[in-house]
């Protein structure tokens, strides 16, 4: 503490010791933040954005130091002199060291806690930055963003809740919240991007000091990758087992046990005992104030339920007693309540014990008090589920439903006073208790939802029912116990209930079957009976949307077969004219007008069409049923004579139904292009949806109605390749909503919108000066994806591809260079690393650390964030600017484990092939996708690159085994027109890295018969340049490998009936390049392989195919056939007479202009001699000539082949005789001393030695 000095962090100033005490002196503050909050309930968006900037800035300081506060609220905020802030409460502040990256220790205040923290999962700096985000949300509105009394509740609200955003606060503030207020921490708003939002741009105050030297990375920077590797290795090293809160569940399991005790002492004991064995639902104690934080235990449980448990830690799993309380702390780290009701809720009277034994069975005082006790205050955490747990309650459920359903039935107003309680217990134990085990296990106890959906039906079929005073009351209370059963988590199919699934299935069939005659009817005066039962019907889809792909599918397939009434009265309600809404007696009386109501029959029956329409965000198990009910809705809505057409249409400017009405337009014109020209056509539609974008139809939700209108105009203009009337002027209005909105899911529509208006030569004005910063605050801020793009598309797709169209239209060097130097670019591929999930690089020896030896498959990839074509789009930008800076391609791919490298190499991988294949219109994209990164991957072969820098990138390539992705890309992935560039990638991975190479052989050997037979189609397919690379592999191999790898290379040449079709095809290709090649191949190979040596023999018309190249019009050809040749002839063997057709043109060439192929002849004529073509070789006068050339040619390397030759043939006695006779000792004497008369400083020709030997061989004394 002594060494933090910042102006927003109390400053320790002193601390002493007493005998009794530890005193510590401090700054002087004049209040805490928390007082202001209690007087004025909020403050200004202004006065919140000054206390943000402060907050950030001390937290900036704190993060900077890797020094976590973990207890962040508003009670640790001190006000200082002239309106300043001071962060204080370092209790439970934890410095962090490079071996330390993340925290499981469960410390802070349960409001203001993130939710990896109330999961017990591993969490890091970001969990401070929530606090912040719950802390401004309560400045700003009054009430945290997560608020109830239950712990169970707030544990689900944090974890699953959405943030409700009041109307007045400015989109900016909200923004910059939605950021800090993200469920995932890696998606949260952090540093360094928190720093740049514009809602504290500017207003932060950082004070540098220099890090000591064991600090190691603040969290104010980006980790490296090593360092992110081993964050990530801790985090999920520390990662709890189970995939629920141990709090939680150790506090249900406590409750139970507990439940069970006082059940089974329950008629033992002295009647002094009486009071133990009563069940206390709710407790007699005080609600605490409002929102005063009280102190803190270090574990969650004590924290949380302190008062609600009095348990041991050892019982609880805590394994040792809580350290002593700290009492001189501003902030004691003693026991901690949870924060009680807020000020409507303070004055209420205390709640007394109930006794569930004792109380009789009407007593309307004991429903009232379990009432009271179903929804739980922080003193009364557990009476709920002691509730549940109560086999009596249980009872006395069912026997009030019972008794008192059939009083109503009787029409009855006894019946209803009963039954009207336990409805509203019933409600709220549904709705606050998490536990969907107990919860079950009550429900079928009690008879639920059975006897809930029998008196449903039987008063439905009752008229006298209906005409009772109390009706209206009871219906409601009714389905909303329907409704909150409907929405209990016990009916997914992750739940751990056993048949709750059945019951399900059965309750919801059931309900459709009423609900379908309810609609049917006619009579005015139910609307709120069918609107209370439509918005049952919406959780019900909701419900249905997280279930199984079988479940969801039959139950939304039911509405177009069997439930056929429900669909058609929705759509047949939504074309009435609805009078105003009708209060039926018993019912609360309507205080708003009909036009004011979201929750009125035509809001109600618009949200259930979208419900059914709109296909969820990653739940696509019930997409495919929900297109054909789309599909349905769709062929009504463009048939000539219906009016549910005109009925939407009109609906586009109502505040309520506006959004929900988009919705649905916008799923049936995804499956309907009919509908889209209609709509193109439909004046009305498209003056609604421009006022819509330019905010000129004021909507409840204007964000989400924007964005969905917006989405639908680009589904349009894709739809129907043109423009509708009127888009033509909406460029530069949608280019400003694009530059200028802070909120990111309308700047991702935006850019979709506009990237399909650039397609249709539509013109905006957009500046780099602008769009550069707005792309970057989109791709740093987290995403909010609320709205599948259109046709499949991703959330970042419509970016990636405008920012491809503005590259290439707008394609300056100067534009280029601004992309890639701003921090745009480096945002743009860690966000692209993070959806498509990418494993993280490890070196060696943290593979061999790691968990499992074999690699593990990498995750799925987020589709939903980036789709395949968004894939294609970003790895365009990236080939289209490399084109124009290909030297900083360079710097990033020699930049080991960099985003870029690590993502091109992953694209390759059969895993992300396969995930990408199986993706919509994966296997589109696919070919596009291999190929960009192919271009991207070449540039470093293309450019004249450092030696060092070119083999930093081959051994990052070789280490990710690319040679071996390529291979495998190019036999299961691709089309064979396709292959050719990663093809030349590969050949040139391979020639010049050894491990390369090992690594195609290697692959070929694993899937023979696959990739032989993809490689004998590419070699005998009509690509020349893909053949002539292939050759060249296959000459590489069979000149650098042992023979025992190449008898694929045999089998290819031969073909599979062994008739060497192959090879006689590419010795006769119209391509010289490809027979040159063809011709090398053969040169390595007959080196080694002796089958190749019979074919030549048995095979006809081989040997001359072979031969003919030594007369070929192609240099490059006539020095391969003859290197092959020379091969041949060596060793010969029964192959040898054959070879005397060769020697006429073997002495043609030795006047061959190139010296490459005169070398090769000398050397072939050579090899010739031992093979018994003496005489041959005498007619063609093959000895003069190579005496001419050992002593005149040119060229070095000829003059010593053609001495190694004569060394060669003098052997045979004829030639002998016919050089000496030539005098060839003397010439070579003469040649010999030119040699020795050559300067000192002068290296000897290596031909000197033997010339010296063939003199000494051409003696008398060695004459035969």
């Amino acid at each position: 503490m002594r060494g933090l000095r910042h102006p927003n962090i109390v400053h320790m100033l002193d601390s002493f010791e007493t005998d009794k005490e530890v005193v510590v002196v401090t700054d002087y503050a004049e209040g805490e933040l928390f007082q202001i909050l209690e007087d004025d309930g909020k403050l200004p968006e202004d006065q919140v954005q000054a206390i943000a900037a402060q907050l950030v800035s001390a937290l900036y300081y704190l993060h900077s130091h890797r020094i976590l506060h973990r207890d962040m609220k508003p009670q640790n905020i001190l006000l200082a002199k002239g309106g300043g802030i001071k962060l204080c409460d370092f209790g439970f502040a934890r410095a962090m060291s490079t071996n330390t990256m993340v925290l499981t220790s469960i410390k802070g205040t349960p409001l203001y806690m993130s939710p990896e923290l109330v999961e017990e999962r591993p969490y890091d700096h970001t969990a401070d930055l929530w606090s912040v985000g719950c802390i401004l949300y309560e400045l700003a509105v009054g009430t945290p963003p997560f608020y109830t009394t239950s712990i169970f509740q707030l544990v689900n609200l944090i974890l699953k809740d959405p943030v409700r955003w009041p109307p007045t606060i400015s989109p900016c503030f909200k923004n910059f919240l939605q950021g800090l207020l993200t469920k995932d921490p890696r998606q949260r708003l952090s540093w360094p991007d928190l720093l740049y939002h514009p809602f504290i741009a500017g207003r932060v105050t950082i004070i540098t000091e220099p890090a000591g030297p064991d600090l190691g990375t603040p969290f104010t920077s980006r980790l490296p990758p090593e360092l992110q590797v081993l964050k990530d290795q801790q985090a999920h090293l520390l990662a709890p087992k189970g995939n629920r809160s141990r709090i939680l569940r150790q506090a249900c399991k406590h409750m139970a046990e507990e439940a069970k005790q006082k059940q089974k002492h329950q008629n033992t004991g002295p009647a002094l005992e009486q009071e133990d064995r009563t069940v206390n639902v709710v407790s007699g104690m005080t609600p605490l104030p409002r929102l005063r934080a009280a102190p803190q235990e270090p574990g969650l449980l004590a924290g949380v339920m302190a008062s609600e448990m009095k348990s041991s830690w050892t019982e609880l799993g805590a394994g040792e007693a809580p350290p002593a309380p700290r009492e001189n702390q501003h902030t004691q780290d003693g026991e901690q309540t949870f924060p009680g009701p807020r000020p409507e809720a303070a004055g209420q009277p205390t709640t007394d014990v109930v006794d569930l034994e004792n109380e009789e069975l009407d007593s309307d005082d004991e429903w009232r008090h379990l009432l009271e006790a179903s929804k739980p205050t922080p003193i009364q955490l557990k009476a709920p589920l002691t509730l549940l747990c109560n086999p009596d309650f249980c009872q006395r459920i069912q026997s009030q439903l019972q008794e008192a359903g059939g009083q109503i039935l009787k029409g009855k107003l006894e019946g209803a006073s009963h039954i009207l309680p336990a409805l509203r217990v019933l409600s709220s134990l549904l709705s606050s208790c998490s536990d969907s085990v107990p919860l079950y296990s009550f429900c079928r106890e009690a008879g639920l939802p059975g006897l809930l959906l029998s008196l449903f039906r039987h008063s439905q079929e009752s008229s006298s029912i209906q005409q009772q005073c109390w009706y209206g009351t009871f219906s409601r209370d009714l389905m909303a116990v329907i409704q909150a059963y409907f929405a209990c988590t016990f009916n997914l199919e992750r739940s751990q209930t056993d048949d709750s699934l059945p019951v399900f299935q059965e309750a919801a069939s059931l309900f459709l079957d009423m609900l379908g005659k309810l609609l049917s009817q006619p009579d005015d005066s139910r609307q709120t009976l069918r609107r209370d039962s439509v918005m049952c019907f919406t959780v019900l889809c909701e419900a249905m949307d997280g279930n199984s792909c079988t479940i969801s599918k039959a139950f939304y397939s039911s509405l177009l077969t069997t439930q056929r009434a429900v669909l058609d009265g929705l759509l047949h309600g939504l074309t009435t004219p609805q009078p105003p809404l009708h209060t039926p007696p018993g019912a609360p009386q309507v205080s708003q007008p009909l036009r004011e109501q979201g929750e009125d029959l035509p809001g109600a029956i618009s949200s259930a069409l979208a419900a059914i329409c709109i296909a969820p965000l990653g739940l696509p198990g019930c997409w495919e049923a929900k297109e054909q009910i789309s599909r349905h809705l769709a062929d009504q809505l463009t048939e000539d004579n219906n009016q549910l057409r005109p009925s939407l249409v009109s609906g586009l400017q109502h505040p309520i139904l506006c959004l929900h009405l988009l919705k649905v337009l916008y799923s049936c014109c995804h499956v309907s292009e009919h509908l889209c020209r209609l709509l193109g056509q439909e004046p009305l539609a498209l003056e609604s949806l421009l006022m819509l974008v330019q905010g000129k139809v004021k909507v409840v939700d204007w964000e989400e109605s924007t964005e969905v209108t917006l989405y639908l105009l680009s589904l349009l203009v894709l739809r129907l390749q043109d423009l509708p009337p009127g888009m033509q002027e909406l460029g530069s209005e949608i280019a400003a909503l694009f530059t200028r909105s802070h909120v990111v899911s309308l700047v991702s529509a935006a850019a979709c919108l506009l990237g399909q208006l650039g397609q249709q030569g539509v013109t905006f004005d957009l500046q780099p000066v602008e769009w550069i910063p707005a792309t970057t605050h989109a791709l740093s801020a987290p995403a909010e994806v609320r709205l599948t793009p259109p046709d499949g598309c991703g959330f970042y797709d419509g970016l990636l591809i405008l920012l491809l169209q503005l590259l290439t239209q707008q394609g300056k060097a100067s534009l280029i260079w601004d992309v890639v130097s701003s921090e745009m670019w480096t945002v743009l591929w860690h966000r692209f690393f993070m959806a498509l999930r990418l494993p993280k690089e490890v070196s060696t020896q943290e593979e061999e650390l790691s968990l499992s030896s074999p690699r593990r498959s990498s995750s799925e990839p987020d589709w939903m964030l980036i789709s395949p074509q968004g894939v294609a789009a970003l790895l365009s930008v990236a080939v289209v600017t490399f084109t124009q800076e290909p030297q900083l391609c360079l710097s990033h791919l020699s930049q080991r484990g960099s985003s870029l490298m690590s993502t091109l190499k992953h694209l390759l991988s059969p895993s992300f092939l396969q995930q990408l294949g199986h993706a919509p219109h994966g296997s589109e994209f696919l070919p596009v996708v291999v190929l960009s990164v192919c271009q991207l991957l070449c540039f470093p072969f293309a450019l004249d690159v450092d030696a060092d820098l070119l083999v930093g990138i081959l051994a990052d390539l070789t280490d990710s085994e690319v040679t071996a992705y390529l291979l495998q890309v190019c036999c299961y992935h691709l089309p064979l027109s396709q292959v050719e560039l990663p093809i030349s990638l590969l050949t040139h991975l391979a020639l010049r890295d050894l491990t390369c190479l090992n690594q195609f052989v290697n692959t070929v050997a694993a899937s023979p018969r696959t990739i032989v037979s993809f490689l004998s189609v590419a070699l005998l397919g009509d690509q020349p340049l893909l053949t002539s690379d292939l050759l060249s592999l296959l000459a590489h191999t069979a000149r650098v490998l042992s023979p025992s790898h190449l008898s694929f290379i045999q089998e290819l040449l031969a073909g599979s009936d062994e008739s060497y079709r192959p090879l006689r095809s590419l010795l006769g290709h119209p391509d010289n390049s490809v027979r040159a090649r063809t011709y090398g191949l053969l040169g390595h190979l007959l080196q080694h392989s002796v089958a190749l040596r019979g074919a030549l023999q048995s095979q006809a018309g081989l040997l001359n195919l072979l031969l003919l190249g030594l007369g070929d019009k192609d240099p490059a050809v006539r020095r391969s056939a003859s290197f092959a040749v020379g091969n041949t002839a060596y060793q010969a063997g029964p192959l040898g007479p054959a070879l005397a057709a060769a020697v006429p043109s073997m002495t043609q060439l030795l006047g061959d202009p190139q010296a490459g192929i005169r070398r090769n002849a000398v050397s072939a004529l050579g090899n010739l001699g031992p093979e018994g073509l003496g005489e041959e070789l005498l007619q063609y006068e093959v000895p003069q000539r190579l005496l001419e050339m050992a002593c005149r040619d040119p060229q070095p390397d000829v003059k010593e082949a053609a001495l190694i030759a004569l060394r060669s043939l003098r052997q045979e006695p004829s030639i002998h005789q016919v050089l000496v006779s030539l005098g060839a000792s003397e010439k070579l004497a003469l040649l010999s001393l030119g040699n020795q008369l050559l300067p000192h400083s002068s290296p000897r020709p290596a031909s000197a030695k033997h010339c010296r030997k063939l003199i000494h061989l051409l003696r008398p004394t060695h004459s035969t």
